[in-house]
């Protein structure tokens, strides 16, 4: 007989000092305290409602946390971004995943303590907003593959890139790190626009540096990471353009909500 996710999370919750109150399906109710690293463990009341191994979360009423607020994470029906499904999903089919499953939802509450405090969110690593999730990752990925400091640059969300000029190989896309542009890319014909440059990664500081063209798949995971940007920031302005004239909480500085309602 197979173990349901509620039975699972209701196992595994005495290990995070989580109290379960109340149990009717596949939907639990439980006090989750969340220790911070100054002593205080600020309590909070959790709804979860199972959808076979998938779980949402919530605070049953909105009291420490926004009903709603995309820079906080929280969706419009107050469940929480535990993880991107498509990319990062956190389905609970055994113990392990359940331990897994507690571990995020005290780290995401933690993360909303100090985003109170600071109005912004505390943690680099934290996902694009809609579809611009899949373009964050591709972005991931590229960056990994030229190394550091590319890998550092994306977690801090230096790089960015803007579409430029035209040729007969379509504009260019450069790509921004703090402000300074790094290389660029040929929007239609989908190369580095200097193929003789030193190459992106380490071995492009060398006393005898390589080149982009000739260094591995360097010359692609360029494009890659240019187009990826590109595609990342056109689904961010889509995500925010679907919630026009939706009010903003006011607990997160530069927020595009209030921004736009301003």
């Amino acid at each position: 007989m197979s173990v349901s996710a509620c039975d699972l999370l209701a196992g595994k919750a005495p290990e995070f000092g989580v109290t379960i109150l109340t149990r009717s399906g596949a939907r639990l109710t439980a006090t989750v305290p969340v220790p911070m690293p100054d002593g205080s463990a600020p309590s909070y009341s959790i709804v979860m409602e199972a959808a076979g191994p998938m779980v949402p979360a919530r605070e049953e009423v909105p009291v420490r946390l926004p009903a709603f607020c995309p820079e906080r994470h929280i969706n419009a029906d107050g469940s929480f971004c535990l993880g991107w499904e498509k990319v990062d999903p956190l389905a609970v089919n055994d113990e392990s995943d359940a331990w897994s499953w507690w571990a995020r939802l005290i780290k995401f509450l933690r993360l909303q303590e100090r985003a109170a405090r600071r109005r912004c969110w505390p943690d680099s690593r934290a996902w694009a907003h809609g579809a611009a999730a899949a373009q964050q990752l591709r972005a991931e990925h590229a960056a990994a593959r030229l190394g550091e400091p590319f890998v550092d640059d994306i977690a801090r969300n230096l790089l960015t890139v803007a579409r430029l000029g035209t040729s007969s190989n379509g504009p260019a896309l450069r790509v921004y790190r703090d402000g300074v542009r790094i290389f660029s890319v040929w929007e239609l014909a989908k190369r580095p626009v200097n193929l003789r440059r030193r190459c992106l990664c380490k071995k492009g500081e060398t006393r005898r540096p390589a080149v982009l063209r000739n260094c591995g798949t360097h010359k692609q995971d360029a494009v890659d990471l240019a187009f990826s940007l590109r595609d990342r920031a056109r689904e961010e302005a889509k995500f925010w353009k679907t919630l026009e004239g939706r009010v903003c909480c006011g607990t997160m500085d530069g927020c595009p909500l209030a921004i736009g309602g301003s």
